[in-house]
């Protein structure tokens, strides 16, 4: 990784655009859907990137290249270097400015974070060395999947500035969680690794805004301890210094954070579920949405309690336990307010059920399986509309093809909130993809994926929830191909970028398709 070798190539190389409206990738060796994106400001598509294996050049060296595309996907730049056949991308992001891409070394235990400018030259290089015990708790977490399946969440863009990267971490004998900060403005870094009063700590980072970085913390007693404490933490953007450590705990009710918007009052708001003040997000199940207004100093300007059966009932077949009827519990995906000042959320269902597999693994091992006697069934989408003020004004449900997660043994002690954070971050299994909210805000699109199986088609769609003029519409697009892997990444508002992989071929194809 230290002597990675860069060229930008000014010559179009085994690579033909056509109207400048599809393209074509040749020489692709291996690619990982993943780490190809939309570059995007806002919810603006202003190009693309894509990264793969562009050549073997022996048995431990690889030729990798990253290409850099306007939105209508004409070529801006090829950037190729030569490194270590054991150098795989665990992630990417865009924070408006410039890109990120964490390579991680498997031989020499080292993360290595290269940021990009858009013009595609390189700026900075952070590294990371792992020491043997905090990369063997890494690959029982983070780097636990298969590098095909993996659906690393742990790089955030920070608009114009940096990125921050969240992921868990050994610190002597403490689990806990890192977090750095990585400028791209100028070469600056910190890090802040919570190691006082609990034996394991775990980090959800909510967003950034008027340079404070907003993260929950629950932590814990002991490493059996089945009810932690839940914080609002706030650090300072520039120095990664604690400004504010806030109980979430010690109000009304117990409320555990799940994320944050800024809304068209210029103000955040953290939003998440709620438990009775006796209640254990370990164990137990919520009693509803909350929304909580804070400041720069963790200070709450507001709050607001939508109970399950007292506002979400109005609209939906609801249980005081959020159990919404044949859909599940719910895990809100994003959140945002159009330009008359409603506010929409966007979320998934998803339930526990009995594990055939893992009842059958539990007894053929004597307890012993890794397979939990749960699984997990994903469900619908839901889109639930408030007022200004976080009343429940409507909500719908759109039905799709379920999809069913075989879960680790222990899973069925986990609540149902703590389940949905890891079928978002770690497992990936939700189907949602990804939302646009136009510059004026008047109108917005959800997208997502879905399996059907009909008299004329069988295979994937993409589909979409589109609002605009007051009124929802839905669309939807086939996906089937005989691509080796099929992604779809945002275009311009009202299309969509359709990528197929072709392993057997070497190649990558990419395409637009109009969606309403």
């Amino acid at each position: 990784m230290r002597q990675i070798l860069v060229a930008l190539c000014l010559a179009i190389t085994g690579i033909t655009a056509l109207n400048a409206q599809k393209l074509s990738i040749e020489n692709v060796y291996k690619m990982t859907l993943r780490n190809s994106d939309a570059i995007r400001e806002g919810s603006e598509v202003k190009g693309y990137y894509f990264f793969y294996v562009s050549d073997k050049i022996d048995r431990k060296t690889n030729e990798y290249t990253l290409q850099i595309t306007d939105n209508n996907l004409k070529k801006l730049k090829d950037i190729k270097f030569q490194d270590s056949k054991d150098v795989t991308i665990l992630e990417s992001s865009f924070n408006g400015t410039d890109l990120i891409f964490l390579f991680y070394n498997s031989d020499a235990r080292t993360f290595e974070y290269q940021v990009y400018g858009a013009d595609g030259k390189r700026k900075f290089t952070y590294n990371r060395e792992l020491s043997k015990k905090e990369r063997r708790y890494l690959e029982t977490t983070y780097l636990a999947m298969d590098d095909d399946d993996r659906t690393m969440k742990g790089l955030y863009p920070i608009n114009g500035a940096g990125f921050i990267s969240n992921m868990p971490s050994r610190e002597e004998k403490d689990y806990t969680f890192q977090l750095d900060y990585f400028g791209t403005d100028k070469r600056k870094q910190w890090t802040y690794i919570p190691t006082v009063g609990a034996k394991k700590f775990i980090g959800d980072y909510l967003g950034t805004f008027n340079d404070v970085v907003y993260m929950e913390v629950l932590k814990f007693g002991s490493m059996m301890d089945s009810k932690p404490n839940s914080f609002l933490v706030g650090l300072d953007l520039k120095t990664g210094k604690q400004l504010f450590e806030v109980s979430t705990e010690e109000k009304e009710y117990k409320f555990y954070p799940a994320s944050m918007s800024v809304m068209n009052d210029g103000k955040a708001y953290i939003y998440g579920e709620y438990f009775s003040p006796d209640g254990n997000i370990v164990k137990d199940k919520s009693l509803g949405f909350a929304f909580w207004g804070v400041d720069e100093k963790g200070k709450v300007l507001s709050e607001k309690y939508c109970g399950w059966g007292q506002s979400f009932g109005k609209y939906l077949s609801v249980s005081s336990k959020g159990k919404i009827e044949d859909f599940g519990f719910m895990y809100v995906h994003n959140m945002f307010q159009t330009a008359d000042g409603s506010i929409f959320a966007i979320g998934e269902g998803y339930q526990k059920t009995a594990s055939a597999l893992g009842i059958i693994s539990q007894v053929a091992t004597a307890g012993r399986a890794g397979i939990s006697t749960v699984k997990v069934k994903v469900t619908d989408m839901i889109l639930i509309k408030f007022d200004k003020d976080f009343n429940v004004k409507d909500a719908k449900i759109y039905e799709k093809k379920p999809n069913k997660v075989e879960l680790a043994s222990g899973m069925e002690f986990v609540s149902t909130p703590l389940i949905g954070k890891l079928l978002k971050y770690t497992f990936g299994d939700f189907d949602y993809a990804y939302s646009q909210l136009s510059a004026d805000a008047e109108s917005f699109t959800v997208c997502y994926s879905d399996y059907v199986k009909g008299k004329d088609y069988k295979g994937g769609t993409f589909n979409s929830i589109s609002y605009h003029n007051g009124k929802i519409t839905t669309d939807k697009i086939n996906t089937k191909s005989d691509a080796s892997q099929t992604s779809v990444l945002p275009g311009k508002q009202g299309q969509v970028l359709v990528l197929d992989y072709y392993k057997k071929a070497k190649k990558m194809d990419a395409h637009f398709e109009k969606m309403n």
